[in-house]
């Protein structure tokens, strides 16, 4: 076997990283839609709204208890021979798209505890005053719960950044794309492989820092 090759180690680093750009593209786009669509979801669970409670119940019940990979390929090469839609997308408009659908499943479930944790006499108290649920849910709940949800959906976002390692397997050209195809190329697959984990790990370990400010500054304020 041959040795660890420091100088191709080190060769990878900028190419690895000049496909950073398009992870991070990916994750927060993905971030803000399953954001957007888990307060939806959140808000429909908690208040059980009629003709929805039951279809978002599914919906989650779906997406949480499945695998992320299995719902991608399902997606872009199942729904893909009866969708010229689907067909016709990019990898990185499909890679969004599941992660947004699927994370938004867990991002929700985050929001709805958060909610729970708000006592619901200030929701009587909201409406008692003459506001309309809507205003009492945005101006007097989501504010509280916003607190307690922010540790869970700063988690999810991390798992969801590291998921966007599995887009490659369907053609988006970002760090784990460029690492599959050098290693390929040069079957140094230790060295490859390596940068690829050790940059990954210096973002997740900044995203950590982050959360934990995040957090704090939160805290301070509530």
């Amino acid at each position: 076997m041959d040795r660890f090759k420091m100088d191709y180690f080190i060769a990878m680093i900028p190419k690895v990283i000049k496909l950073l750009p398009a992870t991070v593209k990916a994750a927060l786009l993905s971030l803000l839609l399953s954001l957007l669509l888990g307060l939806v979801l959140a808000v429909v669970r908690q208040y059980k709204i009629k003709g929805l409670y039951a279809l978002s119940s599914i919906y989650v019940s779906f997406f949480r208890g499945t695998p992320f990979i299995a719902q991608l390929f399902l997606f872009y090469y199942g729904l893909a021979t009866i969708s010229t839609t689907i067909k016709d997308m990019s990898a990185f408009q499909a890679l969004v798209i599941c992660l947004s659908a699927n994370y938004c499943a867990f991002m929700s479930e985050d929001i709805r505890a958060a909610l729970n944790s708000v006592s619901k006499d200030q929701y009587e108290a909201g409406l008692s005053i003459g506001m309309k649920p809507l205003a009492v849910i945005t101006k007097i709940i989501i504010p509280q719960a916003t607190r307690i949800a922010i540790p869970g959906l700063s988690n999810n976002f991390i798992n969801l950044f590291k998921s966007t390692s599995i887009g490659f397997m369907i053609g988006f050209k970002d760090m784990m794309a460029v690492v599959s195809m050098e290693t390929s190329r040069t079957y140094r697959f230790l060295e490859g492989y390596l940068v690829a984990t050790v940059i990954y790990w210096a973002i997740i370990s900044v995203l950590n820092v982050i959360q934990s400010h995040l957090e704090k500054k939160i805290n301070r304020i509530y």
